[in-house]
């Protein structure tokens, strides 16, 4: 019988209401091995939807690219407001003063409130948690970068070489110091600003902050200031800038605390406060006529060590404390003496002299060799011979350059080219290595007395090493020195009046400028 036939006889027996026994066994173990098909196949369907959605939020796909924020209609990912949030944590989590704010690594930032130090510091005046307070420095970053981004395509500043060569340099500085904590270019990323970080994402950012860079300096350079406008501002702010020579002997007028017998302390009496205030005035008053006598300061104050400091700038600031506002006081006359009291301290001051900073500060180009001690274990017992080789071969590198600056037309022009092919300076690699307007105490001191000394003359070069144990680097400097520029007093009253003119315009380029969160900001932190 043909299958067809088959079909359709056992329709015709369906049909008339019997029943086939073995058809009807048949049909249900079909039915129910369809059964089960479809609810495993279902089963195995979902499971490779959820092991798919768990592969994807595992790998912050999803959290990474969500909207968090968006300023003047543009969108930024959660990615991209942690890494703002991670630069405002890692400025105060890495900062000298780290333990006067109060913030701890060991408890979740929603969970620590800002102190009344921190809000001081930080010049803030509401309640809020430390992740409120970094999630709103990332909001102000991105407005602000919004902004100079938005300027920067009105003045047509657009990518160019030079500023790929900023993101290259500053990617090289990531992956040394990548390598230096053992980890690649994308772990260290992630340690820095976040689990949501790629590397990619990172470049994007460096991108648009590199352009926005590009127009404040378009900004800075604008700004131009005439020689008798410096003069006003400088007379109008004399203690911002002049340095005063004097000698000052402090005495300490405060009561020590003392321990009982269970090591508890225990806290000076007003008795014991008052009289060791008396013994400082009374030891100030004894050196400050011996002073006068024609005993030097330092001699005289020796007979009180136990409570007095001698102390001598010779180039001192205002403050605006008790004692610089004696010195800087416009009616003071060299050879002034003075005994000035602040709380629990005397302070015997004897004025030299007073003025701005006429010195010429100094142009300077140079190609910086790094000596790179990554890859070294400072506790291995070759570390100090595998860094004097490499110091050695760095300083090879140097002297070869400097030979090379020297030949051909040995021009200005010419050395900076080689600064901008060979020197691992990101911050002057791409300007020909120059260095404006160095005033002294600026750079290190091998590369500040070179710079500084008074044979110096335009065109002269040479090869400063800076390889001193615990310094921030190792490595030498090829110099070229170009002349010297304005006076440094010059110098500081134009930043300052630069400093507040940009602050002004930074302002007005953010005022009424709002960041809306959107959902993604939960991913952020």
């Amino acid at each position: 019988m043909s299958a067809s036939r088959e079909k359709k006889a056992r329709q015709e027996f369906a049909a008339s209401g019997a029943v086939d026994p073995k058809a009807a066994r048949q049909a249900e173990e079909r039915a129910k091995q369809r059964r089960n098909n479809w609810l495993y196949g279902g089963i195995a369907i979902v499971f490779v939807l959820v092991a798919a959605v768990l592969l994807v939020w595992n790998s912050n796909v999803i959290q990474r690219g969500a909207s968090a924020v968006t300023v003047e209609g543009e969108t930024y990912s959660a990615a991209e407001v942690s890494y703002f949030y991670h630069v405002a944590y890692n400025s105060i989590a890495q900062s000298q003063y780290a333990s006067y704010y109060g913030l701890s690594n060991s408890t979740p930032l929603t969970q620590q409130s800002l102190s009344d130090m921190a809000k001081t510091l930080l010049g803030v005046s509401d309640d809020m948690t430390w992740d409120a307070y970094f999630r709103d420095a990332a909001k102000k970053s991105l407005i602000q970068i919004t902004m100079l981004k938005k300027g920067a395509a009105e003045k047509n500043i657009t990518w160019n070489d030079d500023m790929q060569k900023e993101l290259d340099s500053t990617m090289e500085t990531l992956a040394t110091y990548a390598k230096s904590a053992g980890k690649s270019e994308a772990e260290y990323i992630k340690q820095l600003y976040g689990s949501n970080m790629t590397v990619k994402i990172f470049k994007g950012i460096l991108k648009d902050t590199i352009i926005a860079s590009h127009y404040q300096q378009d900004y800075i350079n604008s700004l131009q200031y005439t020689d008798e406008e410096l003069q006003k501002y400088y007379e109008e702010n004399k203690n911002s800038f002049d340095v005063a020579n004097y000698e000052m002997i402090t005495f300490k007028g405060a009561a020590a605390s003392t321990k009982d017998a269970d090591g508890n302390t225990v806290q000076p009496t007003e008795e014991e406060s008052a009289a060791a205030l008396q013994k400082a005035k009374d030891a100030a008053a004894a050196v400050l006529e011996t002073v006068k006598s024609g005993i030097l300061p330092e001699k005289a104050a020796k007979e009180y060590e136990s409570i007095a400091t001698y102390s001598h700038p010779e180039s001192g600031t205002y403050s605006g404390d008790a004692a610089t506002k004696w010195v800087f006081d416009d009616s003071r006359q060299a050879g002034d003496t003075e005994l000035v009291e602040n709380g629990t301290s005397i302070y015997l001051l004897i004025f030299h002299s007073r003025g701005r900073n006429d010195y010429n500060t100094v142009d300077v180009r140079h190609i910086l060799f790094k000596v790179d001690t990554s890859s070294l274990d400072s506790k291995a017992d070759d570390y100090q011979a595998k860094l004097e080789e490499l110091k050695a071969g760095k300083k090879q590198e140097a002297e070869n350059a400097l030979q090379a600056g020297k030949a051909g037309d040995a021009t200005e022009e010419s050395f900076a080219a080689l600064a901008n092919k060979l020197s691992e300076d990101p911050g002057s690699n791409t300007n020909g290595g120059l260095c404006k307007q160095v005033y002294k105490g600026q750079m290190v001191s091998e590369f500040n007395d070179w710079c500084f000394d008074e044979s110096r003359k335009a065109g002269d070069t040479g090869i400063v090493a800076n390889d001193a144990a615990g310094g921030s680097y190792i490595g030498y400097h090829v110099m070229y020195f170009v002349g010297t520029d304005d006076p440094y007093w010059m110098v500081q009253v134009r930043n300052a009046m630069m400093n507040k003119d940009y602050s002004e315009w930074s302002a007005n380029l953010v005022k009424d400028i709002t960041a809306t969160e959107n959902s993604g900001m939960k991913y952020v932190g």
